[in-house]
């Protein structure tokens, strides 16, 4: 007969008695969902007709997902069209030439700010139209998975669900969409606020540049411009404009951030008061590059 060595055998024990108690414990306590002030509430499965009892269930995610990926593709390829298109545009070509034979060289910011103004007065007409396209492309999308979703909600949920699902897919999309719009609204005055001490901000590299290009090309050399163009980027950033601009642009993107997780919010409460359950994630609406 082998003896057990009564030290292991205690631990073993131990460890037992600790996985019952906690699987027991685990048992016991219902699961828990996303963080949410719905969560205290009774809840409904969000799966309960999305199970091997709806006979419509695989066959209608299977065409969902044939229908997603089709509705990408074409965006995708409408996107890349169009920008294909604003990039061999004559006047693009011709305008960004003419801008960078100017920012490269120029020593002289406002020479480098009216260039820069003028490339953006050239491409204007080409912008608007690759714009128009991408929103053509984006609407066109939108069009394609609302009713890739409504097929399959049609075929696998209550029409209260549908409807509520419908909503929610809206409500985010709208989110989503207006988050993007400030973040780009934000982004242009930032920019334009910007423009003539970024200007200025190239000229003092390019003089610096044409230092170093005209000297010895040692490591004294190499210091020197090192030094300067930190010094040009130091002047950058303490320059009030820049810092004002900044300011503004962090307070109209916290406003947005603000704005974007109280409309979620919103949305996820109103899909939850109209099926008893919340939404199983939250997904971003554009494909991505």
């Amino acid at each position: 007969m082998i003896l057990e060595d009564p030290i292991r055998t205690t631990i073993r024990r131990t460890s037992l008695v600790g996985v019952v108690a906690g699987l027991s414990l685990a048992l016991a306590v219902p699961m828990a969902g996303p963080a949410s002030a719905n969560d205290s509430g009774q809840r409904t499965s969000s799966k309960a007709w999305h199970s091997s009892s709806n006979p419509a269930e695989k066959g209608a995610r299977q065409q969902l997902r044939v229908d997603l990926k089709k509705a990408k593709s074409a965006y995708r390829n409408a996107v890349r069209l169009a920008n294909t298109t604003f990039k061999n545009d004559p006047n693009v070509i011709k305008a960004k030439l003419d801008r960078v034979a100017v920012v490269r060289t120029s020593t002289d910011a406002s020479l480098i700010l009216a260039a820069n103004q003028a490339f953006a007065l050239a491409i204007a007409g080409p912008s608007t139209t690759r714009a128009n396209a991408v929103d053509a492309a984006q609407t066109a999308y939108f069009v394609a998975i609302d009713a890739a979703y409504t097929k399959y909600d049609t075929a696998t949920t209550s029409a209260a669900e549908a409807v509520a699902r419908a909503k929610f897919r809206t409500d985010v999309r709208k989110a989503q969409v207006d988050f993007r719009a400030a973040r780009k609204v934000a982004g242009a005055t930032f920019k334009a606020a910007v423009a003539p001490s970024h200007a200025a901000l190239r000229a003092s590299i390019n003089t610096a540049f044409a230092t170093w290009s005209t000297s010895a090309k040692d490591a004294a050399a190499e210091t020197a411009f090192k030094a300067a163009v930190d010094a040009a980027r130091t002047t950058f950033e303490s320059t009030q404009a820049v810092i004002d601009a900044k300011t503004a642009r962090t307070t109209s993107m916290s406003a947005a951030r603000t704005a974007y997780h109280s409309a979620i919010t919103s949305a996820r409460d109103a899909f939850f008061a109209a099926t008893g359950h919340n939404p199983i994630r939250v997904k971003h609406l554009l494909p991505r590059f």
